[in-house]
C-alpha cells in the first residue's frame, strides 16, 4: 500500500467508476481485473460473425442534454462524458404476448407523453390511469432525490417537507406495482403493455415493491441509450 492510495478489485462499471473518481481526485489507484476485458456486465464478446451482448444491452439514465440523467452526471464529474458516444436507442421495447384472449405485438416510445399517447391508442380509455401511474413514478424520483439530500436526518423541515409534497410517495411505498395497477383501475392489456421491464428487477409485480418498478420506468422512458458495442471509450 506504500505505492498506492487505493486498490480496487473489479474492473466492473462499479470499480471504473470509483476507480476514476479515486484518480480524479489526485490518489494513486490500482485496478484489478483477472478477466482480459474491463467492463464486468458491460462488455460484449464475438463468436464468428456474431456479437453478443455478456449481459447490459441498454442504458438508462443519460438524459436528454448535459446536465441531466444520473449516468451523465457521474461520467461528467470524473471528466468522461465527452469521451463516451452514446447511441439513443429507436424504441423503449417491444412486446409481444401470446394468449388464449388476445395476442400482443407493439413497439412502445420514449418519453412519457409518447408514450401515454401510444397507450391510449393500443387501449383506448386508458389515458387517466397511466397518467397517474407515470405521475406516481415521477413521485417517486423525486421523493428519492430528496432522502438522498437529507441523508437521512429527518429533523422537524424534513418531516414537515414529507407531509407537504412528498405524500403520494408515503401512499405508494408499501405497495406492489400489481397492486397500484389495481388502484388505478387500470385496463389489463394497458398492465400487460407496462409490464415488460419486470424481468430486469427479476421479481414478479405482484410481489414487486412499486417503488423500485417506478424509479426504473421513470428513469428508462425518460431517456435511455444503449448497446455496450455501441459505448466507445
Amino acid at each position: 500500500m506504500d505505492r498506492y492510495d487505493a486498490i480496487v478489485v473489479g474492473a466492473g462499471n462499479g470499480g471504473l467508476t470509483s476507480a476514476a473518481w479515486l484518480a480524479k481526485e489526485g490518489k494513486k489507484v490500482l485496478l484489478v481485473e483477472r478477466h482480459n476485458l474491463p467492463g464486468g456486465f458491460a462488455t460484449s464478446f464475438k463468436r464468428g460473425r456474431f456479437e453478443f451482448e455478456a449481459s447490459l444491452h441498454e442504458l438508462c439514465g443519460w438524459g436528454r442534454s448535459p446536465g441531466e440523467g444520473s449516468v451523465r452526471k457521474i461520467l461528467e464529474q470524473i471528466g468522461a462524458a465527452d469521451k463516451v458516444e452514446m447511441c439513443r436507442i429507436p424504441a423503449a421495447y417491444r412486446v409481444i404476448t401470446m394468449n388464449d384472449k388476445e395476442n400482443i405485438d407493439v413497439t412502445m416510445p420514449f418519453g412519457i407523453n409518447e408514450f401515454t399517447d401510444k397507450m391510449e391508442e393500443l387501449v383506448p380509455g386508458s389515458r387517466p390511469s397511466v397518467e397517474k401511474f407515470f405521475k406516481l413514478c415521477s413521485d417517486v424520483v423525486k421523493t428519492s432525490a430528496f432522502m438522498g439530500e437529507i441523508g437521512g436526518k429527518f429533523d422537524k423541515a424534513a418531516i414537515s417537507a414529507v407531509l407537504n409534497e412528498h405524500m403520494d410517495f408515503v401512499r405508494v411505498a408499501g405497495y406492489t406495482v400489481n397492486e397500484v395497477f389495481d388502484a388505478l383501475n387500470m385496463p389489463q392489456k394497458a398492465k400487460d403493455i407496462l409490464s415488460a421491464y419486470w424481468s430486469y428487477l427479476g421479481e414478479p409485480l405482484s410481489e414487486l415493491g412499486f417503488v423500485h418498478y417506478a424509479s426504473m420506468m421513470n428513469t428508462y422512458i425518460e431517456g435511455g441509450a444503449g448497446g455496450c458495442g455501441r459505448i466507445r471509450l
